[in-house]
């Protein structure tokens, strides 16, 4: 379940894929060229030689140009709302966390999946990164990458920790090494989602369910005995000293002050932890009552409703999901890709190390929950469960209450 160390090949394939590009494309050669805009967040994966894969593969039928979003969630997600409810066709495809189907489906903001695509989309693809994408029976995205969460620390930490990583680990385990050696143990969160995914996935290891149902009066699962179970190891790492409220600064914290981090797969590819890649190790997310449910964020590639010409736009999302460029994906960056199928190219068995914990994780992954108001339910979350050290006995009804009523619609 583990592994020691990043190899150099592994740490320097996010360059290859470019340099296999070659040179940029002659300007005259391409005026005439449609130019697809694509609009992506935070990524790890070298999304600029992806684009220029696919433009050169296109024969000429397109050019893709990469614009970048907002880092943090919120920002993003506004950003998004707001040019597609306003009709803006500058948007030709983009890069969309799978927890915004409901929303944008409801929105009626996508382009419909054209017949001729919808089963090499859902074809092979992880039941849970599948789930994310379908609204009502209807698949309203192609799936592209589905990290699970890891355990990552560096060195014989682990170790000295008394932790036996060739088994699950628990979370009782990870925080009574942790206590007992001094260190820390950090929640990765690049986007802003860190908080929710880990609750979430706590919440679900614990037998639960944090919110179930597509309504305004969802089924809440927090002031229940899961939630109790996923505040107890909250407060137990807010309250020791050794843990902080998920932070973008997680990486940096590992690699200049060692302990553990809990981050998605792409985490090996942050540029942050670089220096100690050949140091670095991982397992699986630790579990909750012997459960396995890592949480997985997910990444889609849609189509704007009113993009100009959407048929052009799938097809270069079916040069981006194809098999050769998702490997390339898996390979550069530590990314999962959706489709699992993709576990067994050549190209991915020989170059994606991670294989042997994030494969097993993408069958047991803990997916945030389906509803058009989840940004709703996010912010509740984050509001009364930060900072960790607060959290305690009360939490789960507090927060219960701040989530049904942020779904519903009521003021705080």
């Amino acid at each position: 379940m583990t592994r020691r160390g990043v190899s150099a090949a592994f740490v320097a394939a996010s360059m290859l894929l470019a340099a296999a590009c070659g040179g940029s494309p002659d300007e005259d050669a391409v005026d005439d060229v449609p130019v697809l805009h694509w609009y992506v967040g935070p990524e790890r994966a070298d999304v600029d030689a992806l684009a220029q894969t696919c433009s050169e593969g296109s024969g000429g039928d397109y050019r893709i140009e990469v614009e970048r979003l907002p880092d943090d969630v919120e920002e993003r997600h506004a950003t998004l709302m707001r040019r597609l409810l306003a009709k803006d066709d500058s948007i030709d495809l983009f890069s969309m966390d799978t927890a915004w189907s409901a929303e944008m489906a409801a929105a009626q903001v996508l382009a419909p999946v054209p017949e001729d695509l919808k089963t090499p989309f859902a074809q092979d693809v992880a039941p849970a990164a599948l789930r994310s994408v379908t609204v009502d029976g209807l698949v309203v995205a192609a799936p592209w990458t589905f990290d699970p969460w890891l355990l990552w620390w560096r060195g014989n930490t682990a170790e000295r920790a008394g932790l036996d990583t060739t088994k699950p680990v628990s979370w009782d385990d990870l925080l009574t090494g942790a206590e007992r050696t001094g260190r820390q143990v950090l929640v990765d969160d690049p986007d802003g989602e860190g908080l929710a995914a880990w609750v979430d996935a706590l919440v679900a290891g614990a037998g639960g369910t944090l919110l179930k149902g597509a309504g305004r009066s969802p089924e809440v699962g927090l002031d229940s005995a899961a939630g109790r179970t996923a505040a107890r190891i909250v407060s137990r790492l807010g309250r020791s000293g050794l843990g902080a409220d998920p932070s973008v600064d997680a990486a940096e914290g590992l690699a200049r002050r060692g302990g553990f981090v809990l981050a998605p797969s792409s985490f090996v590819s942050d540029p942050a932890v670089a220096p100690v890649a050949s140091d670095l190790q991982w397992a699986a997310f630790p579990e909750v009552d012997g459960t396995p449910a890592a949480p997985s964020t997910g990444v889609a590639l849609a189509v704007p409703l009113f993009a100009p010409d959407t048929s052009l736009s799938y097809e270069a999302i079916s040069c981006l999901t194809s098999d050769d460029l998702l490997a390339s994906v898996m390979t550069g960056s530590g990314h999962s890709a959706a489709r699992v199928s993709t576990y067994d190219l050549d190209a991915v068995k020989a170059g994606y190390p991670l294989a042997d914990v994030t494969r097993p994780a993408v069958d047991s992954a803990v997916t945030l929950p389906s509803t058009p108001y989840w940004m709703q339910a996010r912010a509740a979350l984050v509001k009364t469960w930060t900072p960790i050290s607060s959290v305690g006995s009360a939490t789960p009804r507090r927060s219960q209450a701040a989530v049904r009523d942020a779904v519903a619609g009521r003021l705080p």
